[in-house]
C-alpha cells in the first residue's frame, strides 16, 4: 500500500461552513424564495458557473443576481455582506490541519471564483497549506479529473499517495476513480477518526 504523502481539503462545506442561515434567509423570505435558491442563484447560474471556470468575473455573477431581483447598487452591497456574513472557518479542523501539516503536504482543491485567493489570503496561506489550487484560475472545476491531476502533480504525489477531504459525493468519486483515498464529509463525520483510520496504517 502506497504511503500517503498528501491531504487536499475542499474549502466550502468543509473548511468554510455556513453556520448562521439567517442573513441569506431573509432576503429568500423577501423575494418569496426557496430555502438555499438565493446560493442557487449565485453560484449555478450560468454567470456564476462561468466565473468558476474563469471565464466571467465574480461581478458578473453579482449582477446576474441584481438583474434577476432587480437590486439597486445599495441592495447588492447588502446582499453580498450578508451572504457570506453567516460562514465561518472551522477552527477546530483548521487546528487538525496544522498538526497534520508537520507530516504532509496539505493543500486545497476548490471550485471556486476567480477572486478566491485574495478572498481567503488571511486563512489561507504558507503556514497551514502548501498548495491552493481554484477552478476559477485553472479554468476546470471537480469533477473534471484534469483538476485533481493538476494538484497531484504539483504536490509531487502519484493518486495513491493522496488523500481527499469533500462534501460533494461526485468530487469523492471523481478522486477515488483516480486512484486517490478519499472523504465524503458531512455534518455527521468524525473526521479526525476517519483521517486516523487511513493514515494510522501509512505514517
Amino acid at each position: 500500500m502506497a504511503t500517503i504523502t498528501a491531504i487536499f481539503f475542499d474549502i466550502g462545506g468543509v473548511l468554510v461552513r455556513t453556520t448562521d442561515l439567517e442573513p441569506r434567509r431573509k432576503w429568500e423570505r423577501r423575494f418569496g424564495m426557496r430555502d438555499w435558491e438565493l446560493q442557487d442563484l449565485f453560484f449555478n447560474s450560468p454567470a456564476g458557473q462561468a466565473a468558476q471556470l474563469g471565464r466571467a468575473t465574480t461581478a458578473d455573477a453579482w449582477a446576474h443576481v441584481a438583474g434577476t431581483l432587480n437590486l439597486s447598487a445599495a441592495e447588492l452591497q447588502q446582499l453580498q455582506a450578508d451572504f457570506w456574513r453567516g460562514d465561518s472557518f472551522d477552527e477546530e479542523l483548521l487546528a487538525l490541519i496544522r498538526s497534520l501539516h508537520r507530516h504532509y503536504k496539505i493543500g486545497v482543491i476548490s471550485n471556486a471564483l476567480p477572486d478566491a485567493r485574495d478572498m481567503f489570503k488571511e486563512r489561507l496561506n504558507s503556514e497551514l497549506f502548501d498548495l491552493l489550487v481554484f477552478s476559477g484560475e485553472e479554468g476546470v472545476k471537480k469533477p473534471n479529473p484534469e483538476i485533481f491531476r493538476r494538484a497531484l502533480a504539483r504536490l509531487g504525489a502519484q493518486p495513491a499517495e493522496a488523500l481527499f477531504v469533500d462534501d460533494m459525493g461526485e468530487n469523492v468519486a471523481a478522486a477515488r476513480a483516480l486512484g486517490m483515498h478519499a472523504i465524503h464529509f458531512t455534518p455527521h463525520t468524525d473526521l479526525r477518526r476517519e483521517l486516523e483510520q487511513i493514515l494510522a496504517p501509512t505514517h
